[in-house]
């Protein structure tokens, strides 16, 4: 019997966009998240004792500013060492792009298999294959499995791959392959990277993506982590996913159809933050929240945005402090009657909301915004505009996502008296 972990797109020392615009984010935390994440896993393949790491690719992320990165890398491989623990990886399209990984000789117990051709490792105490082939530029898009051998007779065989398999959202098409594609070959277990969404693609042959380790943005929720494979008289007989992630991403939807009251809503509110709260079992929770729903407030509570924004904030700090922080408010809540009577009236309200009303959703059909947003781009900072920010004005969904929100504000400043309540 023994044990291994399949772990995949370490992203070590991933970038931080934008961040340091948000007053309460807690950055550190979140800057050396991807390092701690690395280190429970050292931490849990010590624990298991397990014979082997394999880590499918992505393991940087791109090209080091500094050493440091590599040297961490070192020393947490170097654990697994002290414990004859061996660990085998392929690069990633991500590791590819690095021009400092050649600079420092992996550790003596870490093997990066060969991007020219498929490698095999074989572990005979064992009785084990390790198939494997890196990416040896960052854009491969050929089928890196066709070249793979077929399964080594009467060895546990496993196939070590970074690829997007037949397509996954979100990914780039690289190293593709189909289902049968890895099938034919015979092996006992695939273990995949560079999808970081967990899945299990099939159990027989196991065809597996651990996801990655740790979240970096507001796209990677849930936990994140690893799986744990245990091998008993040469067929796998558990796989156990095990979260290492130190800070957790939601995306935290919040119902408030027919709320009775602004009271009621922050009730709502507070609820759904806890609900949150608990089931990261005490990790730091890096939240965005949107509110959805009919409800006679919707008007109140476009009114004044930013304001609403803070009290949510303040809920946060006060359920769990540090803990939480609320990325951003989304407010997609609709209106219920009052909208219907103000355009029932004769007027200069009436008039105004049908000329809100009448604005396009969509920022091609506005005549003039393009040269309003590229006098924008001017005058603001670019972080500001950045990717991943919500501000990135080359994104479609998010200038729609501002002229809607942009929309309900106005109409609710109009419909609104007092502010919230």
């Amino acid at each position: 019997m023994f044990k291994f972990i399949h772990a995949a797109d370490i992203h070590l020392d991933s970038p931080l966009r934008g961040l340091s615009r948000h007053e309460s984010a807690p950055v550190e935390a979140i800057r050396g998240a991807c390092r701690k994440a690395f280190e429970n896993l050292v931490d849990r393949a010590i624990e298991e004792k397990v014979s082997f790491v394999l880590l499918a690719g992505d393991i940087y992320d791109g090209d080091w500013k500094d050493y440091s990165t590599g040297i961490f890398l070192s020393h947490q491989v170097g654990r697994l060492g002290k414990h004859n623990i061996k660990v085998f990886a392929v690069a990633g399209n991500h590791d590819a792009a690095n021009r400092m990984t050649k600079a420092l000789d992996s550790p003596a117990n870490m093997q990066i298999l060969s991007s020219r051709r498929a490698e095999t490792v074989k572990l005979d105490d064992l009785e084990l294959a390790i198939h494997g082939r890196s990416f040896g530029t960052q854009h491969i898009h050929d089928n890196l499995a066709s070249g793979f051998p077929d399964a080594e007779k009467g060895l546990f065989n496993i196939g070590l791959l970074h690829t997007s398999l037949d397509g996954r959202e979100g990914h780039a098409p690289y190293a593709p392959c189909s289902v049968d594609d890895l099938c034919v070959k015979g092996y006992h277990y695939w273990a995949l990277g560079h999808v970081h969404q967990q899945e299990f693609v099939l159990r027989d042959p196991w065809i597996v993506f651990p996801g990655c380790i740790q979240g970096r943005h507001s796209r990677e929720t849930g936990a994140k982590g690893c799986v744990l494979v245990t091998v008993e008289d040469g067929s796998i007989s558990e796989v156990e996913t095990v979260p290492l992630d130190v800070v957790r991403w939601a995306n935290c939807r919040i119902g408030l159809h027919d709320m009775a009251d602004m009271p009621a809503i922050m009730a709502c509110i507070r609820s759904a933050i806890a609900d949150e709260l608990a089931s990261a079992e005490g990790r730091i929770v890096a939240m965005r929240i949107r509110l959805e729903g009919a409800s006679h407030l919707a008007d109140r509570l476009s009114a004044y945005p930013e304001q609403l924004e803070q009290q949510i904030k303040a809920l946060g700090a006060e359920l769990a402090g540090d803990d939480v922080w609320i990325e951003r408010v989304e407010n997609a809540v609709t209106g219920k009657l009052d909208m219907a009577t103000a355009l029932a009236d004769d007027g200069v309200l009436k008039d105004l909301l049908g000329t809100i009303l009448a604005i396009p959703d969509h920022p091609d059909e506005i005549e003039g915004l393009q040269d309003i947003i590229t006098e924008l781009r001017q005058k603001l900072p670019s972080e500001v505009l950045e990717l991943e920010t919500p501000l990135d004005m080359n994104n479609g969904q998010v200038t729609g996502r501002l002229i809607n929100e942009a929309k309900h504000m106005l109409i609710g400043r109009l419909l609104t008296v007092g502010g919230i309540q």
